[in-house]
């Protein structure tokens, strides 16, 4: 009976697709600045971070993607594909999570200058 309920499981397992996930994929990395594709799927969240440097968000494939603070104040941003935008700096102690609560993938080229 347990090896019935275990093969039972392994098959419903093997039928789903995993959840997809918000992922950085490197594009390049010098002395002045680093530079990675963030890939945003439909209903993905990042964990808390900030950013501490200057940088450049270039929407590859637009959208409006959300930031929610730890006080859960919300903020969208909305990306257009193919404008570049500029970002400062978070204030000192600040963290975030991006949310993307929309049907459509987002991606973004990100560079961060050092």
């Amino acid at each position: 009976m347990t090896r019935l309920i275990l093969l039972a499981g392994v098959l419903a397992f093997v039928g789903q697709s995993p959840k997809p996930e918000m992922t950085r994929v490197p594009q390049f990395e010098n002395d002045r600045a680093v530079s990675w594709k963030s890939v945003i799927p439909a209903h993905t969240e990042s964990t808390f971070h900030r950013h501490d440097r200057y940088r450049t968000v270039i929407g590859i494939v637009g959208g409006d993607l959300t930031t929610i603070d730890p006080q859960g104040t919300k903020t969208v941003t909305h990306y257009d594909t193919g404008k570049a935008y500029w970002q400062e700096p978070m204030p000192a102690g600040a963290t975030h999570k991006d949310v993307n609560e929309t049907g459509k993938g987002i991606e973004l080229i990100v560079i961060e200058l050092k």
